[in-house]
């Protein structure tokens, strides 16, 4: 038996279409953290996924912990800590101390939100997050398929002259993330 197809417009075409919708969204309730608990990842020591997030001549000893909460992705998405306080370019302050991550709403409305950075991403987003020391940074955290956050931080900065120390540079930086105990993460 032949049927015709439905029309785009009719009311059985249109439930169709809105349970397909709902179908293809991904949850991301499994990324927000639990109580007590963050995602923890410190600087890397290759050079090239670091540069002006630690102190001139300093080892990379910079671990970064991210409270998710994937409920406002379009708002206040977590917060960020860190573990240089003693040490690091803010001292006697950490870099980031509970720092409220802001979504940037503009970005969900360009083609920007559309990117994925590779395999394994399930959600990529945007977010600024402010220093105590440093100003404001971009982030851009990827919330990837094995359960763990990629974050990389941006750390605008005008053209340094030179010997200009490590808290003048403009700097980037990428954490890899993994969901642990707040109390493991070495804040």
């Amino acid at each position: 038996m032949n049927r015709a197809p439905l029309p785009l417009n009719s009311p059985h075409a249109l439930a169709l279409l809105g349970a397909l919708s709902v179908i293809s969204c991904h949850n991301l309730d499994g990324f927000t953290s639990k109580p007590g608990e963050a995602y923890c990842g410190a600087l890397p020591s290759q050079p090239e996924f670091q540069d002006g997030f630690v102190k001139t001549g300093s080892p990379p000893n910079l671990e970064l912990a991210l409270k998710l909460d994937t409920s406002n992705l379009t708002s206040r998405p977590g917060t960020l800590s860190s573990s240089d306080g003693a040490s690091g370019l803010c001292a006697p302050q950490a870099l980031f101390e509970d720092a409220p991550l802001r979504a940037i709403p503009e970005v969900d409305h360009d083609v920007l939100s559309t990117l994925r950075f590779g395999e394994g991403h399930e959600h990529d987003f945007f977010a600024w997050v402010d220093s105590t020391c440093q100003g404001t940074l971009l982030s851009v955290v990827s919330l990837m398929k094995n359960n763990q956050v990629e974050m990389r931080l941006f750390k605008p900065a005008r053209n340094p002259s030179p010997g200009a120390t490590a808290a003048d540079l403009p700097g980037f930086a990428v954490f890899q993330m993994h969901p642990k105990k707040l109390s493991d993460c070495g804040l």
